[in-house]
């Protein structure tokens, strides 16, 4: 045989051995990916800096719903636009914080959609929307903070 068949033979080995392990790399990655990104008791969640000397993981996740459920409620209840209203109802806000700390809804329920206020419903984003910034949530085992979202109930009673 010549020199040029035999350097074509190993090229092609070389290619199918190197192509074969490949596949199976790129093929194993995303599971793996998949079991680390499961939530753990050690990784931390969304909070304030308000909240953040409280130790156990459960009374600081409790510490941050009292601290949006009272901003909420105080914002809402001392406005102007909405004293002239009168509700009474349970509305459950899905709030996200995302990896930059920023907090927005996805959605807004009302118990009863016959309370259902458009007006409620836009002061929630817009107080939301400007609420500070918070500490968003940490994935302990890489690092890196990470987009989390909750649900969050708030009684509105409110009247003229």
């Amino acid at each position: 045989m010549s020199i040029l068949k035999l350097n074509n033979i190993k090229f092609f080995f070389i290619f199918s051995f190197l192509n074969f392990f490949s596949c199976d790399v790129l093929e194993k990655k995303p599971n793996e990916m998949r079991e680390k990104l499961i939530w753990t008791a050690n990784d931390e969640y969304p909070t304030v800096i308000e909240c953040e000397n409280v130790v156990d993981t459960e009374d600081r996740l409790n510490c941050f719903y009292e601290y949006l459920y009272e901003y909420l409620s105080n914002n809402l209840k001392n406005r102007d636009d909405v004293k002239n209203l009168e509700f009474n109802d349970s509305i459950m806000i899905k709030i996200i914080v995302d990896k930059n700390g920023k907090v927005y809804p996805s959605e807004i329920r009302f118990k009863n959609p016959e309370y259902y206020n458009e007006k409620i419903n836009s002061i929630i984003y817009e107080l939301l929307d400007s609420m500070p910034t918070v500490v968003p949530a940490v994935k302990t085992d890489y690092g890196v903070k990470v987009k989390s979202q909750f649900d969050l109930p708030l009684i509105l009673k409110v009247k003229k």
